[in-house]
């Protein structure tokens, strides 16, 4: 690989084609001549992980070599090219050598590891149609009319958080028992504030480092699987696209914060028993002993038009869990309110019918029916687009969980008069 400015490929020792990497068969495969090669052949250019490493601070301290350019030679054909700072691998145009761009990495920490892709961009195509397959309310016309404008294998930059949580959950809870008294029976209701503090660890929970990818995208697709995690290795770019971080650790920090604390107040809460109802108030969570490594996770992105609007979809390169924004009939998104509403309204008059219930008893009906209709509706417009992560369960260490303290406070005792029918 030369020096200055120019662009690195691999190629096949048997015809001097181009070789990439084939998620499928794990190996450098050609298209041309049909040759494979197993990783291990191009091992020299890995970079091996320092597994005892803390990242308290930073990430591995190694840096790729190169001075960050914008003008590129490609080593197959000679053209010059120009490419975005934060692609670091793409396809000459010209002769369509897949190449890596060592010089877009300038300054950049060398990644602690790297998932390969392991599904093919057929497998990125059949999934996406099957993601339509159950969204009720897409347009009728949206799978004939819309075509796959682009699709591309990219390598996203990914920060990993593993930590122990010291958590403080804060909590509402109430006992409620009924007393009775001759003709004015009364429901007694005790109200505490609760308090637990546990600690709990956690994982590996990710958080892309890129600016340019859209955060829910990339948490709606997890989790991936660790266990594949393979040391860096620039032959694995070869045939997609990488990303820059351009995020550091303390900028997705507080992100991952987030997503601890939701699962730390559920784990806390579980601890909450004996009471009638429980409501959380609040929750405070440290982390101890952080260790942030960083990772490059597969992900196929594709773009559909439909309308003249562009749609984008991401799907997990590993696993094939896609996600995206999709249009809505507003027709359909009616008639998901509707029907579920009216038979919901239909069922609950009969019983009133039968019980010979008061007017105010039809206008719970409607109440209810209208709740239900909501819930149905919004269920499915739910399912249209992506979502950003709110919690970290997937990434909780089994059985690591200890409460460490507990405090159960009456603060308040009241009485409401219960009134027969």
């Amino acid at each position: 690989m030369a020096d200055n400015g120019e662009l690195s490929g691999y190629k096949c020792p048997n015809c001097a084609a181009p070789l990439v990497f084939n998620g499928e068969l794990q190996k450098m495969v050609c298209e041309y001549c049909d040759s494979q090669f197993d990783m291990s052949e191009f091992s020299k250019d890995a970079v091996h992980r320092d597994e005892n490493l803390k990242w308290e601070t930073s990430a591995n301290t190694s840096k790729i070599e190169g001075e960050g350019m914008k003008e590129y030679v490609c080593s197959s054909c000679g053209a010059g090219l120009i490419t975005g700072e934060g692609t670091g691998a793409t396809e000459c145009p010209y002769c369509g050598n897949p190449v890596n761009i060592k010089e877009t990495f300038e300054g950049m920490n060398v990644p602690d590891g790297l998932i390969p892709f392991a599904l093919k961009k057929d497998a990125a195509k059949d999934a996406l149609i099957k993601f339509y397959g159950d969204k009720k309310l897409l347009p009728d016309d949206f799978k004939d009319q819309n075509h796959l404008d682009n699709i591309m294998g990219l390598y996203v930059p990914f920060w990993l958080f593993s930590c122990t949580a010291d958590g403080a959950g804060y909590f509402n809870a109430t006992k409620e028992r009924r007393i009775q008294k001759p003709g004015n029976d009364q429901r007694e209701i005790k109200e505490f504030r609760v308090m637990r503090k546990g600690r709990m660890d956690f994982v590996n929970v990710p958080a892309d480092g890129s600016k340019e990818m859209d955060d829910a995208y990339m948490d709606s697709i997890e989790p991936y699987d660790y266990s594949k995690i393979t040391d860096y290795n620039p032959a694995y770019l070869s045939g997609y696209v990488a990303n820059k971080y351009d995020e550091d650790q303390e900028a997705v920090k507080s992100r991952v914060t987030e997503r601890l604390r939701t699962t730390v107040a559920n784990e806390l809460e579980k601890t909450v028993t004996g009471y009638d109802t429980v409501s959380k108030a609040g929750c405070e969570v440290d982390m101890l002993n952080p260790v942030i490594k960083n990772c490059l996770m597969p992900v196929w992105m594709l773009s559909t038009k439909y309308n003249d609007q562009v749609y984008s979809f991401a799907m997990n390169g590993q696993t094939g869990k896609v996600t995206g924004n999709l249009p809505i009939d507003p027709g359909k998104k009616t008639k998901a309110f509707v029907i579920p509403a009216i038979i919901t309204f239909v069922i609950a008059v009969i019983i009133c019918l039968i019980a010979q219930a008061e007017f105010t008893g039809y206008v719970v009906a409607l109440i209810i029916a209208a709740a239900v209709g909501w819930i149905k509706m919004s269920s499915e417009v739910s399912k249209m687009s992506a979502h950003k992560g709110t919690q970290a369960s997937n990434y909780l260490v089994k059985n690591s969980f200890k409460l460490e303290s507990k405090q159960d406070k009456l603060v308040n005792t009241r009485y409401e008069e219960i009134k027969e029918n």
